[in-house]
């Protein structure tokens, strides 16, 4: 098996859903899907597929998000190889493609920051954030203010205005957009100025 035809490392998150489907090389070649970025076209066209993935899930569709499954492993795919490259590194007439809709979300800069969505938070479903870690260290941030929640220590006290806080400002979009999609639509309450939480009436 060619060592080109996948990515070294695969990190997925706890996906709260995923597609699977098996496909024949027959089927593929009756098809006339020659390369994977065709198939994954193809894919996006299936009306379950669709309903399964929603908005989100289907911009995310992609070579870097699709996996092959090969005995025990998930192998991820790592440039646009054509199915029969594909067929013949596994020797074999059926392969088994997947796709997960994974519970949470990373993005990096290049100063080695993660910034993280985590799915599932029920405690915080009403507060927008963001989880920034780097060497061991984690705190969050606001997704509305920008601001740290937890207390800054080193590394973050030292690159918080000239590293996270430019990062988050470029990226507050993104980083709410993806808290709207794995937080399943809530609506962050206004707050009084004694603290408490309100909704206004719509």
């Amino acid at each position: 098996m060619s060592e080109e035809t996948f990515s070294k490392q695969i990190m997925i998150y706890k996906p709260y859903g995923n597609i699977t489907k098996s496909f024949a090389k027959t089927t593929l070649q009756q098809l006339k899907i020659v390369h994977i970025s065709e198939f994954i076209d193809y894919l996006k066209k299936d009306p379950a597929v669709r309903e399964g993935l929603g908005t989100w899930g289907l911009e995310n569709f992609s070579i870097a998000t699709v996996y092959l499954q090969y005995h025990d492993y998930l192998l991820g795919i790592q440039k646009d190889k054509t199915i029969s490259e594909i067929f013949h590194d596994f020797e074999t007439d059926c392969l088994e493609f997947a796709y997960f809709v994974v519970g949470g979300a990373s993005i990096h800069n290049e100063t080695s920051y993660r910034f993280t969505i985590h799915p599932d938070e029920k405690i915080h479903e009403h507060m927008p954030h963001v989880h920034v870690s780097k060497a061991g260290v984690e705190i969050r941030y606001s997704l509305e203010t920008l601001l740290p929640i937890d207390p800054l220590v080193s590394p973050h006290k030292r690159d918080n205005k000239k590293v996270i806080m430019p990062f988050l400002q470029r990226n507050q979009e993104l980083l709410l957009e993806m808290w709207r999609y794995y937080t399943k639509g809530y609506i962050t309450p206004e707050i009084t100025q004694e603290g408490q939480q309100f909704y206004r009436e719509s």
